[in-house]
Formats: structure tokens, sequence, C-alpha cells
């Protein structure tokens, strides 16, 4: 796999390593990090949310599952939130889970 940065998940400082190929998801299954996606990575949900608090620009573009979910529900996401199953890093990220108890968008 190709190494394109590192990964930090906030607030605990846990710093990784960065896979091109890996979405955001992966990487934090890798490390045994408790993260929600109650949907199994389809971008159905967004209970996989995370903030993007530095790297914005470091993560491959939205997919049109994820412009769609964010369309459909758009009181949902903030500017700098993203879903881990949809994003891949490309360089250094600074991430944390946008929320501890994150609603099921297919509930709404």
């Amino acid at each position: 796999m190709k190494e394109v940065g590192r990964i930090t998940w906030l607030p605990e400082q846990f710093t990784q390593v960065a896979y091109e190929e890996l979405t955001l998801t992966v990487h934090a299954m890798l490390e045994d990090r408790e993260h929600d996606q109650l949907c199994g990575g389809q971008a159905e949900c967004g209970t996989c949310r995370v903030r993007v608090v530095q790297g914005l620009n470091n993560l491959t573009p939205m997919t049109p599952d994820e412009r769609e979910l964010r369309a459909e529900h758009p009181s949902a996401f903030r500017p700098d939130e993203r879903l881990a199953c949809m994003s891949r890093p490309l360089g250094d990220v600074v991430l944390e889970r946008a929320s501890t108890e994150l609603r099921d968008l297919r509930d709404v």
C-alpha cells in the first residue's frame, strides 16, 4: 500500500500511517478504534461522520453517494465534516468524530 502521510485522531492525539487505498473507517478499524458505520460503509446513514480539523484538501473528493446524502440532509452536516466510509487520505489529516451520538439519517 502507498503511504501518503499521517492521520491524527483527536482528542487522544493518536497518530497512524495514512494509506491512499484505505478509507478513514478502515484506518480506524486497523487500530481497533471505535467508529460507527451502521450502514456498512454504503454512504446511507451518516453515522461515520468525522470533523476534519486540518487537511480537508488532503482527502479524496466527495463521491456521488456522499454528495447525495449531504444534499438529502443538509442540516445534518457541517462544512468541515466528511463521511469516513467514503473518504481516503491523500496527505496528513487531523480528525475527530463529529459526535459520539450521531443519528442514523435513514431514520429521519
